[in-house]
């Protein structure tokens, strides 16, 4: 029996370092076609084509004077749900971004559930895996598309050099909220961002496509930022909430925390 479970131990930790050798050669491809070297120092001048409460929260980022942000890794965690009525368990998460070519690798972990959320080449894909290996769930398509532009676009707020982009065009609403829109080939994804009187992103509206029963439904979705931290000394959303705004209420499926994010490093956790 104790030589039944060494076998099984380790034959489970040599499905997880698959797993992570073929996650970590995706992340090396997407980051080969980034030049994080020759990154340019943000100025007061970059922000002036912009409305002028977004350039008022980049101000309050303080990213004015730092190099522009190509690359991204992070470790986050937080609470995480598939129902209303289910309590939260722990996720845990890597998470990569080529902010130039505007991709991105996130796989998060609850127990022996490993989740990949992707969208690489203009295209998004999301995969679900017992033990790293065994496939139990897998979605792409022009709905996870259009999901996967939204969340990189909320994301940015950890990031927020990229709203300097080309590829991102702002329309400011009124005083407190601007529009920003990202489109690619036939389809265009928007979010609102709404800051409050300190300047900071305090919540981001728009519309998502939820898989229910195996079908996609465009929802109102909601980031509600919860607290703000200095990483790099960059201010930025530590804690946030993401919520589906449903015809029978506000459903919050997870509390994102970021423990770590460092920028312009195209190198994969070791």
């Amino acid at each position: 029996m104790a030589g039944f479970k060494k076998t099984t131990h380790l034959l489970f930790l040599v499905i997880l370092t698959m797993g992570c050798t073929t996650m970590n050669k995706t992340v090396n491809k997407m980051f080969d076609k980034v030049d994080v070297v020759a990154a340019d120092k943000i100025s007061e001048e970059d922000l002036k084509p912009l409305p002028q409460v977004v350039q008022n929260y980049l101000r309050f980022t303080n990213i004015i004077g730092k190099e522009k942000i190509k690359t991204v890794r992070l470790k986050q965690g937080g609470g995480f749900r598939l129902k209303p009525e289910d309590e939260f368990k722990t996720l845990k998460a890597v998470q990569y971004f080529n902010l130039e070519a505007m991709e991105f690798i996130w796989q998060g972990k609850v127990s022996v559930i490993t989740a990949t959320d992707r969208f690489l080449n203009g295209k998004g894909d999301m995969t679900v895996k017992l033990l790293g290996f065994i496939k139990i769930a897998s979605a792409e398509g022009p709905e996870v598309n259009q999901g996967e532009v939204v969340r990189f676009l909320a994301e940015g707020v950890w990031f927020p050099s990229v709203f300097l982009n080309d590829y991102i065009r702002w329309q400011a609403l009124d005083e407190r909220s601007a529009k920003a829109t990202i489109t690619l080939g036939d389809f265009s994804v928007s979010a609102t961002f709404h800051f409050n009187k300190k300047n900071q992103v305090e919540k981001i509206t728009t519309k998502r496509y939820m898989e229910k029963d195996g079908r996609f439904e465009l929802e109102d979705w909601e980031i509600r930022i919860v607290e703000y931290s200095s990483f790099n000394d960059v201010f930025i959303p530590r804690k946030s909430e993401v919520v589906w705004k449903l015809d029978d209420g506000d459903f919050c499926w997870y509390k994102p925390e970021i423990y770590t994010i460092e920028y312009n490093i195209a190198a994969v956790y070791e």
